[in-house]
């Protein structure tokens, strides 16, 4: 019997020390588990491009960055071409630079911060690339406050990628809120950051600090308009110097565009109009247009807002509020009906119909909205696209715009193969031999300047012959020809105005990938007349060399919705 307590000892004490050295087995094993995670994520930081004799080799491990290790300039310094980016070209087909780079910060433990802003076909905003440059001079992409289409290990040339660091302060936010406001951020603005140190635009028009956020000073942009009236748009400065566009939404005008107000007894007949918040000229998107100063002896109450708020109507029939309405509505009439037979109105009998309200908001800014009843009737009307690549090649596709119709389906964007010879298959096998598209461009529409007035019954031959100056061929000029011939105007003149690359990539930007070589776009601003008097000046007409990877356009501004 002592025997078998003995036994049984010796047993429990073989399965105890058993489990001590599983348990430890284990333990180390989980150990083992652990840092092996903890490896992958190092091994993660930096990604080392292979490609390229200039980049880095070793595996150093820059210091993971955050807002307290940097200080930003208060004016950046404008730095040589670092060439971190690498591109076939130097030159937009613009003529804009390809590049440019700007040191924004400096880090406190040694080393910079460094943007590189990429201009694509598009001279609104600006792709970005963010850098660290350490203190031994090795770069490191700060992957999470960049902005860029395309791969980064095939596009950087001399860096490695750094994906752990992260300035908060640099991603803008969705909403901001100012004085019992909120804007929000502008979708179409998302990856296009402003260059504030070098946006004409943003020195060309007057700039108004209104707050101050976690992210930085937040400013009003007034562009001036016809009728001492202005288009607003609201610009959020980052600590870099990079800058967001943001937009005020109205709290009180209800998706089918009803107000949500209260009407005294002497207004009720604005309960059943609906109005647009925003206008624009040509075929770009709206914007805002207020008045500033003081309007209360020009303006009658006529209700309050659901969010709070006036709502006022102007009190003389000649009023410019109504002037600038009329403006609009007249873009895309011609003659004495529209496209629906409906009689096209007078200035007066338009202000007769009482097509505005106005609100003014908590910045003191007067917001004019208008029955939209008298919209614009003008849209960018079939641009096409060709595509003209060396050898084949996959290319993806997309316009700085709001698509209404496309062919092939434009969804978020195309994703086709080209060919030398222009054919393009669309990833459902289809082929086409381009890409259309119909909507409203994103940036603004220029101001026209120059032009000429040609006599109708010319107009075949007068378009021929600039499409032959502008560098078509005889494809896309048979192609242009079949499309817009028909869409003349009947009247005795047209007046005829050819937007450019560059007035085009500010209206509904381009951006391809692979990058072309040679773009060219030509979009025609046309009107019918009844005399050849005009006051434009004379155009210039110029075309265009096809080199490597060529893309061309043409379109034209689509009136009266035909």
């Amino acid at each position: 019997m002592t025997s078998n307590k003995i036994l049984i000892i010796l047993l429990c004490a073989f399965l105890l020390a058993g489990s001590v050295y599983l348990g430890i087995l284990t333990l180390n094993n989980l150990k083992i588990e652990n840092a092996k995670v903890d490896v992958s994520v190092k091994d993660d930081f930096p990604t080392v491009p292979t490609a390229g004799k200039d980049k880095p080799t070793d595996q150093t491990m820059a210091k993971v960055l955050y807002d307290s290790d940097v200080e930003w300039l208060i004016d950046p310094v404008k730095l040589n071409d670092l060439k971190l980016v690498d591109y076939a070209s130097t030159t937009d087909p613009t003529g804009l630079p390809e590049r440019e780079y700007y040191r924004v910060a400096t880090v406190k433990n040694g080393g910079e911060i460094i943007n590189e802003f990429i201009q694509p076909q598009n001279p609104g905003g600006k792709q970005i690339m963010r850098f660290h440059k350490t203190a031994q001079g090795k770069y490191f992409l700060i992957s999470k406050n960049s902005e860029f289409q395309g791969n980064e290990a095939e596009m950087i040339n001399k860096a490695a990628v750094d994906r752990m660091s992260n300035f908060i302060s640099l991603n803008a936010p969705k909403k901001v809120t100012l004085s019992g406001i909120t804007f929000i951020k502008q979708e179409w603005s998302d990856k296009m950051p402003l260059d504030w140190n070098n946006q004409e635009e943003l020195s060309s028009n007057k700039l108004e600090k209104i707050g101050r956020t976690a992210s930085g000073d937040f400013y009003k942009k007034l562009t001036a308009k016809d009728h001492n009236l202005f288009f607003a748009e609201y610009v959020l400065k980052l600590p870099d110097s990079t800058a967001w566009h943001y937009y005020m939404p109205l709290a009180f005008l209800a998706d089918d565009k009803s107000l949500i107000a209260t009407f005294n007894s002497a207004s009720q007949e604005f309960k059943a109009k609906k109005f647009n918040d925003t206008m624009s000229s040509g075929c770009s998107i709206s914007a805002p247009v207020i008045a500033t100063g003081d309007l209360t002896d020009r303006l009658s109450l006529i209700g309050t807002t659901s969010v709070g708020g006036a709502l006022y109507a102007p009190k003389a029939a000649n009023d410019e509020l109504f002037k600038v309405i009329f403006d609009y509505y007249k873009i895309g009439r011609t003659g004495t009906v529209d496209y629906d037979d409906q009689p096209v109105l007078t200035y007066e009998e338009l202000a007769a119909k009482k097509p505005a309200v106005i609100w003014r908001d908590a910045l003191g800014d007067y917001h004019i909205l208008y029955d939209s009843n008298y919209s614009t009737l003008a849209e960018c009307g079939k641009p096409v696209i060709y595509l003209y690549p060396e050898s084949k090649t996959n290319v993806k596709v997309k316009v700085g715009a709001n698509v209404r119709i496309s062919e092939p389906n434009y969804g978020a964007g195309w994703r086709v193969t080209a060919y030398p010879d222009g054919r393009i298959i669309n990833s459902d096998g289809a082929v086409y031999e381009n890409l259309y598209w119909e909507g409203l461009g994103r940036g603004e529409y220029p101001v026209i300047t120059s032009g000429r007035v040609v006599k109708t019954v010319n107009i075949e031959a007068e378009l021929r012959r600039d499409l032959a100056a502008l560098g078509l061929n005889k494809n896309e000029a048979e192609d242009f020809m079949e499309f817009w011939l028909p869409k003349m105007p009947a009247t005795p003149f047209v007046r005829l105005t050819w937007l450019n690359t560059s007035e085009m990539n500010e209206l509904a930007p381009l951006f391809i990938l692979p990058r072309p070589e040679t773009v060219a776009r030509v979009f025609l601003d046309f009107v019918g007349q009844d005399t050849e008097v005009t006051n434009l000046k004379p155009q210039q007409l110029q075309g265009f060399e096809r080199k490597g990877f060529t893309v061309v356009e043409w379109g034209g501004l689509l009136v009266g919705g035909k």
